[in-house]
């Protein structure tokens, strides 16, 4: 006799180790808010007796824990409830951007977007503080500009300080990881055209003008023919805007502009 085959809508069974368990709900008591930034976590002794669970169970989930940036070591070795910094936010993007073989041609089409609206964000808000380091950021970079690295580190600056002049935090989370790698391939089109350096130190001063005038309009026409500019300089310097961005990044220009980063929070 022939048994037919139950229909039957069933949702796979996914088994968790112990410490796994723990680890979730210490983040979403995290991200719920029960554990408040800068508040140290229980002792293992608390959260052993919570959990009902042994000691080594506790560490490895307090382990991935601490992997995923949301606790850091203070004083006296507690643990206390911190935010994932930039530098780990910005190298995991960087690993997803590169193993997912994100094009230079995506990574541009997104990122002139984002400084559109930087500039327009920023044109609204911007401090005097705050438009004077546009201004030593600019006249640092003419001095400058004959050493590509510097040239790259202060363009890469430029960018930020109009992102922090914005005030939108989630813009300033969404387009760090994006502007990072995307400077790391300006050494690509600096280190190529002699001509580059003197267009954006224009661009920029053309930025500012108009964000300094509170000009919305006119700072989203010049940073967004900035962003066109450099898709022509890398073209002309030979770059295939649909390969993959890893193929243009310069590694040690990535790394110092990631504890650039790092150094600014």
């Amino acid at each position: 006799m022939k048994v037919r085959p139950m229909a039957l809508k069933v949702e796979p069974i996914i088994i968790n180790t112990s410490y796994q368990a723990v680890f979730r709900q210490l983040e979403a008591a995290i991200l719920r808010g029960d554990l408040a930034m800068g508040e140290p976590i229980p002792t293992e002794a608390s959260l052993c007796d919570m959990f009902h669970v042994k000691r080594t169970t506790v560490r490895e989930g307090i382990r991935l824990l601490e992997q995923s940036g949301l606790v850091t070591r203070g004083s006296g070795r507690r643990l206390i409830v911190s935010a994932p910094d930039a530098r780990r936010s910005s190298e995991n993007f960087i690993r997803a951007a590169t193993l997912n073989r994100v094009t230079l041609q995506d990574l541009w089409q997104v990122e002139r977007e984002l400084e559109a609206l930087a500039c327009r964000l920023a044109c609204e808000v911007i401090t005097p503080a705050q438009l004077d380091q546009l201004a030593q950021n600019i006249a640092q970079t003419e001095q400058q500009r004959h050493d590509a690295k510097a040239v790259i580190r202060l363009d890469m600056e430029f960018h930020r300080l109009i992102t922090d002049a914005a005030g939108n935090r989630a813009l300033t989370v969404a387009r760090d990881p994006l502007g990072i790698l995307l400077y790391a391939s300006t050494d690509f089109v600096v280190t190529r055209l002699e001509q580059s350096t003197v267009r954006m130190i224009a661009a920029h001063r053309r930025v500012y003008d108009a964000i300094g005038a509170n000009d919305p309009e006119q700072a989203v026409i010049w940073m967004t023919k900035h962003m066109d500019d450099f898709k022509r300089g890398c073209i002309m310097a030979g770059a295939n805007f649909d390969d993959p961005i890893a193929d243009f990044v310069d590694h040690d220009t990535l790394a110092k502009l990631l504890n650039q980063k790092a150094r600014a929070l």
